[in-house]
């Protein structure tokens, strides 16, 4: 699978900037942010949007496969201007929302959760009720809160930005993993806690074989994410989106993705129906 992945960048805008009607191949951003993209270790290409884009290609063989790892604030610049490039691992939106034009969910997540040491876990606990109140604890100085440089959460959002101009208990980490880098903080106990997904820790699980604290998000509790693919909200990206659409019935039951689906949400064996039953309920 590497053997179509570059390490280099020049050659990007040339793609980028193709014909808008010239749809011979899918031209994906990979960022490094396990376990979405896995580019190196042990679980190297078995990233869940890595098996997701080979899914997507198993039923559109007819366009060609191009993969370019770039950071995720340049991912979000090319969608921006409407650059010919597809990113696998976004969150599903209405079409009217700018940024990007989205396929049909591919599959869901569970809610952003807290991930916290073992000591910051039982602090919290202590100090706030179960679904714990995000917008309380952002605020509380008490607690250092760390996240990855371009990431978004969905509903949780606004209530992170509504915290920009307190800015002296919050860390943002820029450069390559970093889901998995603010892990290790946390668990070096530089950082209390971060808001992503569940599997997000199980990769930090797999690799490290410690296995960090998940508590409930109160403003999303029960609340479903939607992943979808997203390209470039223009004719390119639209079509390439149609083409995409078109096969999904047999994106979201191929093998090798529900396998991967598998891997990451091992801790939830209820997943795959509650998977199936939330994609039932969306229209074409």
């Amino acid at each position: 699978m590497m053997r179509y992945l570059s390490a280099s960048v020049i050659l990007l805008p040339q793609l980028l900037l193709a014909q808008p009607n010239e749809i011979n191949q899918i031209n994906w951003a990979v960022n490094t942010a396990p376990p979405f993209h896995i580019v190196s270790g042990d679980y190297k290409q078995q990233g869940l949007c890595d098996v997701l884009i080979d899914a997507v290609h198993r039923y559109v063989p007819e366009l060609k496969k191009h993969r370019e790892i770039l950071p995720q604030p340049r991912i979000g610049r090319a969608l921006e201007r409407a650059e010919n490039l597809c990113f696998a691992c976004m969150i599903h939106k209405k079409q009217s929302e700018q940024g990007a034009y989205y396929s049909l969910p591919t599959h869901v997540y569970l809610p952003h959760q807290i991930i916290a040491n073992n000591a910051a876990a039982q602090r919290i606990r202590e100090k706030y009720p179960l679904p714990v109140p995000l917008a309380e604890l952002l605020a509380d100085e008490e607690f250092h809160f760390g996240y990855p440089a371009g990431r978004r959460f969905g509903v949780l959002q606004p209530l992170i930005e509504g915290q920009d101009s307190r800015p002296g208990n919050r860390l943002v980490r820029s450069g390559d993993n970093g889901p998995e880098a603010i892990l290790q903080m946390i668990e070096a106990q530089r950082l209390d806690y971060t808001i992503d997904y569940s599997i997000i820790r199980r990769y930090h699980e797999l690799n490290t074989g410690q296995l960090l604290q998940l508590l409930p998000i109160a403003e999303n509790h029960q609340q479903l994410v939607h992943g979808a693919i997203g390209c470039s909200d223009s004719r390119w990206g639209r079509n390439v989106i149609d083409k995409i659409n078109q096969a999904m019935p047999q994106i979201r039951s191929d093998a090798e993705f529900n396998q991967s689906l598998d891997l990451w949400f091992e801790h939830h064996p209820q997943y795959r129906q509650l998977n199936k039953r939330a994609l039932a309920t969306i229209k074409p």
